[in-house]
């Protein structure tokens, strides 16, 4: 089942190569990411991705997520076992990231947990992979490494909505998690993908290599203890447009920045 669905979805991209994804953010995290690769990773992503950049594939998990689907390993009691990739992580209390896919019977969403595994094949085994499952494998990751940075996108022990409700800006319904993941970036920076990204990308290479510092589960870590203010928010409440951009571009920014820098990190690692 899991093969036969990754050469559905390789055959769709073969056959439409020409791509302008979704989330500004997602982007902006890509173009930071490109401009810090190794020239060996650079050479071999162009490859792997059939001429095309991480920037073209920021999305591409999002476009297909009907399509993309894996098979379960085990029997969970409450889901079914063809299940649509995880675009989210669970954090435990101290905001480390929950180490695993299952918590008994169970299935848990976790992007971490399942971009460890992929990094973990791609730099052991890259060169022997089908084209196809190679593909996927790196798009999913450029996924998950802007997903694993977006406050919505971390579930805490009291909140397991990842921002799934609406709150009040200026006498409008929000969505809360749409505003993370999209609006309050257009807010921030209008300008096009490209000044955001050179905006953005503003630390030393000492300071890059502080934020590169350990691994997948220690970058989610990071992005937990440092997204979990933005709960502070529940439904229903009350904000101020100008006042929710004041307070939260700082952040925003540093998410994003992050999201790059770790990136490229963890390309250049795995392609070195």
């Amino acid at each position: 089942m899991k093969r036969t669905i990754l050469l559905l979805v390789a055959t769709i991209f073969i056959h439409g190569t020409s791509f302008a994804w979704g989330s500004r953010g997602h982007e902006t995290i890509a173009k930071i990411a490109e401009k810090h690769l190794s020239p060996k990773a650079k050479k071999l992503l162009n490859k792997y991705l059939y001429g095309g950049s991480i920037v073209d594939y920021t999305s591409w998990a999002d476009e297909y997520k009907k399509e993309l689907k894996f098979e379960l390993d085990f029997e969970p009691s409450n889901f079914p076992r063809i299940l649509r990739y995880p675009h989210t992580f669970e954090a435990n209390g101290d905001c480390s990231v929950y180490d695993g896919d299952r918590r008994g019977d169970e299935w848990v969403k976790n992007c971490v947990y399942m971009a460890v595994g992929y990094a973990k094949e791609l730099k052991d085994n890259h060169r022997n992979m089908e084209d196809t499952v190679r593909f996927h494998k790196i798009a999913m990751l450029i996924h998950w490494l802007g997903d694993m940075h977006c406050p919505a996108h971390i579930r805490y022990p009291d909140d397991q909505t990842s921002s799934g409700y609406y709150i009040i800006v200026n006498d409008r319904e929000v969505w809360y998690h749409r505003l993370w993941d999209g609006i309050l970036f257009n807010w921030l920076h209008p300008s096009s993908r490209g000044e955001a990204a050179d905006i953005i990308d503003s630390c030393t290479p000492q300071e890059i290599a502080k934020i590169t510092e350990g691994n997948l589960y220690d970058w989610g870590r990071d992005s937990a203890a440092a997204s979990r203010a933005t709960r502070k928010y529940r439904e229903g409440a009350v904000v101020d447009r100008r006042e929710f951009m004041e307070e939260f571009s700082e952040l925003l920014d540093s998410q994003i920045r992050k999201g790059g820098y770790r990136m490229a990190k963890l390309f250049n690692d795995i392609f070195q």
